[in-house]
């Protein structure tokens, strides 16, 4: 029997209010009677940010092909390109914030690129962290439901402001923001912008380095503190999730997808992945699709 290809499906942001803010909070039940169970079977890339705090039951929920297991307490954070994949969704609920990018201010966004671990998936969270992010998704959920028509100013201030500091809060908890990674993420923040812009042409470090006027070394420390990884191992993952999003929801052949990744033979495109992986391009796409 062969594979069948699951269309990876891109799922737009539509507020189900009339609202300026680009910021939604509901909960996961909401969103399972508003879809229908059917839009849940398939893999999805959203365009806009997807946070869920878990308040009960147990499942898998699979971002970028990695599964995680979901429990009372679990944060996970889907990102606008992301491919997720819903386990069974009915044997949980959650509170789910939807969020664009724009509904961050500038200021926000560069600490929040600066800082690798804000590309973190998923937290399990207890005690005094599970309380701080609980409390901030409360406060959130509070005053979306209350909205002040006199002042639509002002809620949108406060959705922004509350979001933002959950978001910041989660992204350092445990007083892991060291002065390193402070003092680097400038440098750490240039170096994830030309790579996700450049990965399919661009391997070198030093190429890298020239485009955003530093040193390799600087380069190097910069992602070593914040991503805790050399430069190059940080590029080459980046590929290999492209080429692993490529092989499981696309119709092209492995030596188109090499070509689309700058490989100029599918040779050398397969050994790099397969070095990477464990196995080969056309392995990988078969257990996809079969399971």
């Amino acid at each position: 029997m062969k594979n069948r290809q699951v269309p990876v499906r891109d799922v737009g942001y539509a507020s189900s209010v009339a609202d300026a803010t680009e910021i939604e909070v509901l909960s996961l039940d909401t969103i399972r009677v508003n879809g229908g169970s059917a839009e849940f079977v398939g893999p999805q890339r959203p365009q806009f940010h997807l946070l869920a705090l878990v308040t009960e039951g147990s499942a898998l929920h699979t971002i970028d092909f990695v599964n995680y297991a979901v429990s009372p307490g679990t944060v996970f954070w889907v990102r606008p390109g992301q491919v997720q994949q819903w386990g069974r969704i009915q044997d949980f609920e959650a509170t789910v914030v939807l969020f664009t990018p724009s509904s961050l201010d500038a200021v926000s966004q560069q600490l929040l690129d600066g800082n690798a671990r804000s590309r973190q998936a998923a937290w399990q969270l207890s005690g005094e962290n599970f309380e701080t992010i609980s409390t901030g998704m409360k406060h959130l959920n509070l005053n979306y439901g209350c909205p002040d028509t006199s002042a639509p100013v002002v809620r949108a201030a406060i959705l922004r402001h509350t979001l933002t500091a959950i978001l910041l809060k989660l992204t350092h908890l445990g007083g892991q923001e060291q002065s390193s990674v402070l003092a680097h993420n400038d440098v750490f923040e240039r170096f994830h912008a030309v790579v996700e812009r450049d990965f399919a042409t661009v391997r070198s470090v030093s190429e890298y380095a020239n485009k955003i006027g530093y040193s390799e070394k600087t380069v190097l420390r910069a992602t070593r503190a914040a991503a805790g990884m050399t430069a190059k191992q940080y590029i080459d993952q980046r590929v290999v999730l492209e080429a692993k999003r490529l092989l499981s929801f696309g119709t092209d052949t492995v030596t188109q997808v090499a070509s689309k990744l700058g490989f100029d033979d599918s040779a050398n495109f397969t050994k790099f992945f397969a070095t990477r992986v464990g196995v080969s391009p056309l392995t990988f796409r078969q257990d996809v699709r079969a399971r």
